[in-house]
């Protein structure tokens, strides 16, 4: 059997138990980030014997997961989505999500809710009504999403952190009438000016002589950072490809962001880059239509002036690739942590050291063997 960078192994979606160990017929891929499910995707042989029947056991989408595991760290892990076996070869394909996807198919209301006393989606005792900082209120959305009362299935392998008892004064009023779903309204909590950054980190544990694969739920104030200096890469050495490219990304100098409502009732918020236009760039709009159902003006205002942040200052897109078991190595760092290169003798680049929040990581099928792919934010961390 040839000895691979990665393993992978099916777990149950619900409790997080590991069942089998999967033998692969290549390397997996894989692709993490924070405030996204990410993704990841494997190969399995086939032969018609007991390794199809062993296959058509666990490739059962949404009941089971996959884990795509390095050494004692685990890349990215959910539920199996699409799988296809191949009509000509006896392999078989399998792709998912990280955790956050089941999240995006449930449909958000109180974690008190009954339906079994009478209660309807539309009554008043299934909407979510918060005060709190940002990143608690993100942490209540989870906790409303896997603790339903009355509901079988909602349990899910997700750590919370706990409250912070600072709080705030932020308010967000959720109503089970709008049959909104978790993951929507956990995502447009992070794309607010200062929304927090959401991960769904996975590990491996064991408990009673049985691995399981959990989550643990990282929310930021707003960014997840480390503690301590800077990751930090050197071009050339840990820091083996820096391709760059530029003018790949539209950019705006307004925003507009629909709300809820239509013709002379349509609610709207608007953001511009003053200091942008004041340089001689020309006017730009994009219109961002992703929150039809929001109704607080404060609210629309905000996903605006973030939009315009990130559309109208869109630097040259650099795609890092970096030595996993360099210094520092992968597993000691998530999604979501600022990263400086120091790169000297690039062609394009001058001397000098560039900090960016890294928002990803990912292993996809052309990135080499003992590589890692940094996905980088649009906007350079200052």
């Amino acid at each position: 059997m040839q000895e691979r960078e990665y393993a992978a192994a099916v777990y149950d979606t619900v409790t997080g138990r590991v069942l089998y160990d999967l033998d692969l017929a290549d390397e997996p891929e894989w692709a993490a980030q924070v405030n996204d499910s990410g993704s990841w995707k494997i190969t399995v042989p086939l032969d018609g014997g007991p390794r199809t029947v062993r296959a058509r056991e666990w490739c059962v989408p949404d009941k089971f997961s996959v884990a795509i595991l390095r050494g004692a760290e685990v890349a990215q892990a959910g539920p199996i989505t699409p799988y296809e076996p191949d009509d000509e070869n006896p392999i078989l394909s399998v792709a998912g999500k990280g955790i956050w996807d089941i999240l995006d198919r449930r449909v958000l209301h109180n974690a008190a809710w009954n339906p079994g006393a009478g209660q309807r989606l539309t009554d008043p005792a299934a909407d979510i009504n918060l005060t709190d900082s940002l990143p608690n209120i993100a942490r209540e959305i989870v906790n409303h999403a896997i603790n339903m009362q009355h509901i079988a299935g909602s349990g899910l392998p997700i750590d919370l952190p706990a409250l912070d008892p600072a709080g705030g004064d932020n308010v967000r009023a959720y109503h089970g009438y709008d049959l909104a779903y978790f993951g929507q309204r956990l995502r447009e909590l992070t794309q607010v000016d200062n929304g927090p950054d959401v991960l769904f980190q996975p590990y491996i544990t064991v408990a009673g002589g049985q691995r399981f694969i959990r989550h643990e739920l990282l929310i930021g104030d707003p960014y997840l950072t480390q503690p301590g200096v800077d990751l930090r890469f050197f071009y050339r050495r840990n820091l083996t490809r820096l391709p760059i490219s530029g003018g790949t990304t539209s950019s705006a100098s307004r925003v507009f962001v629909k709300g809820s409502g239509n013709e002379a009732g349509q609610l709207y918020g608007a953001a511009t880059a003053t200091a942008r236009i004041a340089d001689g760039y020309p006017l730009v709009d994009f219109v961002d239509g992703n929150h039809t159902d929001a109704t607080e003006q404060s609210t629309l205002d905000s996903w605006a002036q973030a939009d315009v942040d990130l559309y109208s200052n869109v630097p040259e897109q650099w795609q890092a690739t970096v030595l996993a078991d360099g210094d520092p190595p992968f597993g000691t760092y998530t999604p979501g942590h600022f990263v400086t290169y120091s790169v000297r003798g690039h062609h394009w680049l001058p001397d000098g050291e560039y900090r960016w929040r890294m928002v990803g990581m990912s292993k996809s099928s052309g990135t080499a063997r003992d590589r890692i792919d940094h996905q980088l934010q649009a906007i350079r961390a200052a």
